[in-house]
């Protein structure tokens, strides 16, 4: 979520005490332990084996010990080569599909913030020119599903109906006072729906508390949108969440991969499950260190990783960014001028390294001007952006992935900058 991190993390952490602090933040599942998930041994599951070769006595762990943090000591960064090969190769060995049909499916954080709440500010650069510019370029893209994140405001919500009536689109952003928390939207091109369909609107039992009070009334959560896809009748499940922001909050994080993997992983086997959103959290850290806030460095960049492979595990999911060829988070992560050096790196994104870097992996990166104007030194690029899927019956494959949106556009008087401070992430699917 866009925010000055000194503002939002640090001012407010002062204003209240660190026992209230404990008391409202839910970190630790509930029901932690009950899930046959919660027991596999990180050495035994082909998608979790990588973190057990990192973890200081990594062999004996399980996937409940990762919710605790004494339990969690990295002898080193967790390299997710091995699991984005492994993607790549099942997905490689599935038989080709025949009149398969194709789906374009787009996550996009739109940026579309801006609340004050005591002693700070939180928002997004451009807000005005870009709120007004969104659903028109969106919309006349072509894309048949789009889930958009940090949509926070109703009046942003009305301008995309407006839209998708022009445009032929069905929307399902939530309950009005659910959705000013949440931002989420997901919009599903009309021709592709038929009967039966099913809404599902859910907050995460996990939340950072003082993100919505006193802080800009935010609660984290996800959408479930369930139909039958009308040209090929098979049913959809398509999700969109925004998970808590910040390294240090990992545990929040990997509790809300929980939730929605397990959601996930219920429904039935022969539908196809879509998880699209902002994660807030990257596949890998070559550092467990990297950024500073006023001077003190940002940590925590390993256990962050976790929810990459943990959110896998619990949803019986697949990174489609990683099924044509394996993802290149570590081959890009490597082009980054290590060690960290705040004054150089915020002189300029990314310390001119942006022409180097192809737009394969980032979607929250510095080489993005309004990302620069927020972060610049205090967060790793990182690809954040995400469209996962389940489909046990494998009746579907992926055609194409990319990262969009990445060029800053002309918005008059106003100058150039892009639509949102993210990139977006598309893929196109063929269903059979």
């Amino acid at each position: 979520m866009p925010t000055t991190r000194a503002s939002a993390a640090l001012v407010l952490a002062s204003l209240i005490s660190p026992a209230l602090l404990a008391c409202g933040d839910d970190i630790t599942p509930a029901d932690l332990g009950t899930s046959p998930q919660d027991q596999v041994k990180l050495a035994d599951a082909p998608r979790l084996a990588y973190l057990a070769e990192a973890l200081a006595g990594g062999a004996d762990l399980t996937v409940e010990d990762l919710f605790f943090e004494d339990r969690v000591d990295f002898a080193a960064a967790p390299d997710p080569t091995p699991l984005f090969e492994l993607q790549a190769a099942e997905h490689a060995a599935l038989a080709p599909l025949s009149g398969a049909l194709t789906l374009r499916v787009l996550s996009y954080n739109l940026g579309l913030l801006d609340r004050w709440y005591p002693f700070t500010h939180v928002g997004v650069p451009e807000i005005d020119h870009r709120r007004l510019r969104a659903p028109e370029e969106l919309l006349s893209a072509d894309w048949d599903v789009l889930c958009l994140q940090e949509v926070f405001e109703l009046e942003d919500v009305d301008r995309l109906r407006a839209a998708a009536d022009t445009y032929g689109y069905a929307v399902f952003a939530g309950t009005d006072d659910k959705h000013v928390q949440h931002g989420l939207v997901i919009l599903v091109r009309d021709q592709l729906l038929a009967a039966p369909q099913g809404t599902l609107e859910v907050q995460y039992e996990a939340q950072r508390e003082i993100e919505y009070f006193p802080g800009p009334w935010v609660r984290r959560g996800f959408l479930r949108w369930s139909f039958r896809h009308a040209p090929t009748g098979r049913v959809l499940h398509v999700y969109n969440t925004h998970m808590t922001s910040f390294p240090e909050l990992w545990r929040q994080r990997i509790a809300q991969a929980r939730h929605l993997g397990l959601d996930a992983a219920d429904r039935p086997a022969d539908d196809l499950v879509l998880v699209a959103g902002d994660f807030n959290a990257a596949p890998y850290y070559p550092d467990d260190i990297f950024g500073d806030v006023d001077g003190e460095p940002v940590v925590d960049w390993w256990r962050n990783a976790t929810m990459y492979p943990l959110f896998l595990h619990y949803g019986g999911l697949v990174d489609t960014h990683s099924l044509l060829t394996p993802a290149t988070d570590v081959l890009r992560m490597a082009q980054l001028r290590l060690p960290f050096d705040g004054a150089a790196y915020r002189a300029e994104p990314l310390a001119g390294r942006c022409a180097e870097i192809a737009h394969d992996a980032f979607t929250g990166s510095d080489c993005n001007s309004l990302y620069f104007r927020q972060y610049a030194g205090t967060e790793y690029p990182a690809r954040l952006d995400y469209i996962l899927m389940r489909d046990p019956s494998a009746h579907a494959r992926v055609l194409t992935s990319e990262i969009v949106y990445t060029e800053p556009l002309d918005f008059g008087a106003a100058g150039a900058f892009e639509l949102s401070d993210h990139y977006g992430y598309a893929v196109t699917l063929a269903l059979q």
